[in-house]
């Protein structure tokens, strides 16, 4: 009899003939130890409460300053303290995208809504619109550098500076244009005291060199080709940032700057997924960081998909909320703040809590789902005399739903083209830190088996290993 591991690295994309994995709601976990003889484990993403409700709904940005979580929410502007209280700081007009900017100066919040522009003082108790002359009101991006505030002025190359640690002043000659290509600027980004400028077809590089009447420079021979994708994928990650964006060819891929190159991180699967999408630019990205694993998560709202992206080992999954067969995570926006991770979703008020030890999203079920790579004999028919799974056992709860967790197996004998019917096997109810075993016997012939296995139960998903013992047959 051979054992043959179920899981691999791929991602199903062009065709499940070649690759058939698939996961959702789950990602690896490297043991470098081997302890178990896994050097891998499969853990349950973060599921989330809510924290507070904000009086106006949706929350479209959020931003933490001297201990202070700030929020724009409707049209309106809130603090809100560790406890989760609410108050309101004022009401700005006219505010028409589902996200906004938000930097600050430490002194003063600079909220670009890409209609006006408003900022808050937080010594006076002050929220403002912008009427200074040379601030562009259609900007939605802007950062905070060297006692700058930058904006971007959409539809042309240029990019404005306020006074020094003054939001509300923006002379009309302080600005300069990106230099290399003179496409688009779509928006403007901090990182390592440098200025980011994303263009529609490449990235320029300027730092801070003093220099006057204009303080910044272009970074010489740091531009890069590739262009932005989606203005809200851009995200904080792991030391730098990922962003969807497009190369010379047209494709977009999610990339992560290594200095000022931008490296592709989507593997082929993805990178099929996403350019199948009719609709790419409206992408929105966040990244978090649990339990020492770096996290991008990206969703395309037109296309209702999420996938996820965990930086220690390089591997993607799909994060979804419900249990269709597809679909996209309800999180919208990501704002770190007293330790914690909180998120919005896009229809309401709520700020949840990312929490690895809640297993319902504020509730509602949450589907983990893996489909296993191919299992096949050079072609040969075969039996598979005994599929088993080793779980984390007793973790089952006191009662309702999870009081007796199971786990479902469907099996495709069609290189992952149609599951059968649902078969289910318990992994133990509380305490029950011996056993059942999680096993499946008599699966049948084929000469490709394709497993998946799911859990819905609010209980801990962590799965350390699997296997399929193989018996040949006689081809007939």
């Amino acid at each position: 009899m051979k054992q043959i591991p179920l899981f691999g690295s791929e991602t199903k994309g062009l065709s499940q003939f070649l690759s058939s994995q698939r996961r959702v709601n789950c990602y690896y976990e490297l043991i470098p130890s081997g302890e178990k003889d896994a050097n891998v484990v499969i853990r349950g993403t973060p599921g989330y409460f809510q924290f507070t409700q904000l009086p106006s709904t949706p929350i479209k940005g959020g931003i933490v300053v001297n201990q202070t979580l700030y929020v724009v929410a409707g049209m309106s502007l809130y603090s809100v303290n560790q406890a989760g209280v609410s108050t309101l700081l004022g009401v700005m007009s006219n505010i028409t995208n589902n996200i906004v900017a938000l930097a600050s100066n430490g002194l003063q919040i600079l909220i670009s809504t890409g209609s006006l522009g408003y900022t808050y003082t937080i010594a006076t108790n002050t929220l403002a619109q912008i009427t200074s002359g040379g601030y562009p009101q259609s900007t939605a991006s802007n950062c905070f550098l060297n006692g700058f505030f930058i904006v971007n002025n959409p539809g042309t190359s240029q990019f404005y500076i306020s006074d020094v640690y003054d939001g509300t002043t923006w002379e009309a000659l302080q600005f300069a244009s990106a230099e290399v290509i003179p496409d688009n600027l779509l928006a403007v980004s901090a990182l390592h005291n440098n200025l980011i400028l994303w263009g529609a077809n490449h990235i320029e590089f300027w730092t801070d060199t003093g220099g006057a009447p204009f303080p910044f420079s272009q970074q010489v021979g740091t531009a890069q080709n590739y262009g932005l994708a989606a203005v809200n994928s851009i995200a904080q990650f792991n030391n730098t940032m990922c962003f969807l964006g497009e190369n010379v060819q047209g494709q977009v891929q999610v990339m992560m700057l290594a200095g000022y190159t931008p490296h592709p991180i989507s593997d082929n699967g993805i990178n099929h997924i996403i350019n199948d999408f009719a609709i790419t630019s409206d992408a929105i990205a966040f990244g978090y960081m649990v339990d020492g694993h770096p996290m991008y998560q990206i969703t395309f709202p037109t296309a209702q998909r999420s996938f996820l992206y965990e930086g220690t080992n390089g591997l993607w999954s799909e994060v979804q909320s419900g249990v269709a067969d597809t679909g996209r995570h309800n999180a919208n926006l990501c704002i770190p703040y007293n330790g914690q991770v909180y998120i919005t979703d896009t229809s309401s008020g709520n700020l949840y809590q990312f929490d690895t030890d809640v297993y319902t999203d504020n509730g509602a079920t949450i589907k983990r789902e893996i489909d296993t790579r191919h299992v096949s004999q050079d072609g040969n028919r075969f039996t598979i005399g005994e599929l088993w799974f080793d779980f984390q056992l007793g973790q089952g709860l006191q009662t309702g739903q999870g009081s007796n967790p199971q786990i479902m197996l469907q099996t495709s004998r069609d290189n992952g083209e149609t599951f059968g019917n649902e078969r289910w096997a318990p992994i133990g109810k509380v305490g029950q830190y011996l056993g059942p075993r999680c096993v499946f016997r008599r699966l049948g012939q084929a000469r490709d088996f394709v497993f998946r296995i799911r859990l819905t139960d609010p209980v801990p998903f962590v799965l350390i290993r699997g296997s399929a013992v193989l018996q040949p047959s006689t081809e007939t």
